[in-house]
C-alpha cells in the first residue's frame, strides 16, 4: 500500500464520523475532534508553553480556541502557505476570524519561539510517522518554521481519530516527513515511539 492508498482508505472509513466538510482530499473533520483538542491542556509542554503554532485545517477550530483563552500567543499559517499570522486576542476559529484577528508577520522578525506544533493528519502512527493530504503544507509549515530557528524545543502534536491511528508506516515515510511526539484523539494521548 502507498501514502494514497492509505489516504483512500482513511477518507472512506471516516466518512461515517465527519462533520463538515466531506472528508475527502483533506484533513478529515471528525466527530470527536474537539475532545482531542481539549487533551491539548493535559499535556505539561502544552501547560508551560507560551507560542502554540496551529494549523488552519476544520478538525483543529477547538485548539486554536484552546490556545487564545489560554492566554497563549497563537501562530496560524494562511491557507496555502500565502503568509503567517500572530493572534494574541480575540477569535481564531474560522479563516475568518484568523485573518480578522491576525496581524500577518515577518518569520525573519519573528522574536518567538514556537513551542508547541499542532497539524492534523490523514493517517499516523504509533511510531510518529504522519501522512497529510498529499499537499505537503504540513511537512512545509514544520520545514519553514524550523529553518527560522522557531521550533528549537518543540513538541508537535496531531489530533487524530482512532481510525487515523495506524501500527506502523514508516515503509511509507520520505527523506522529508517529520515524525510527530504526540497524538491526541477523543479517548486519550499516545505517545510515540521514537
Amino acid at each position: 500500500m502507498d501514502k494514497q492508498k492509505i489516504r483512500d482508505l482513511v477518507w472512506k472509513r471516516i466518512e461515517k464520523f465527519s462533520k463538515f466538510p466531506p472528508p475527502y482530499g483533506r484533513i478529515p473533520n471528525f466527530v470527536g475532534a474537539e475532545k482531542a483538542c481539549e487533551r491539548l491542556r493535559e499535556l505539561k509542554q502544552y501547560r508551560k508553553a507560551k507560542v502554540v503554532f496551529c494549523a488552519p485545517d476544520s478538525p483543529l477550530r477547538r485548539a486554536r480556541e484552546i490556545v487564545l483563552e489560554d492566554g497563549k500567543v497563537l501562530l496560524a499559517v494562511k491557507p496555502k502557505m500565502t503568509g503567517f499570522l500572530v493572534i494574541e486576542r480575540g477569535k481564531a476559529g474560522t479563516l475568518k476570524e484568523m485573518l480578522k484577528y491576525g496581524r500577518e508577520v515577518d518569520l525573519d522578525e519573528l522574536k518567538l519561539k514556537v513551542d508547541v506544533f499542532v497539524q492534523g493528519c490523514v493517517a499516523v502512527d504509533r511510531k510518529g510517522n504522519r501522512i497529510g493530504k498529499g499537499s505537503g503544507f504540513g511537512d512545509r509549515e514544520y520545514s519553514i518554521l524550523k529553518e527560522k530557528g522557531l521550533l528549537d524545543d518543540c513538541v508537535y502534536v496531531v489530533i487524530a481519530h482512532p481510525i487515523q491511528v495506524f501500527e506502523d508506516l514508516s515503509h511509507l515515510m520520505d527523506e522529508h516527513d517529520v515524525r510527530v511526539d504526540v497524538i491526541l484523539t477523543p479517548e486519550g494521548i499516545i505517545w510515540t515511539e521514537q
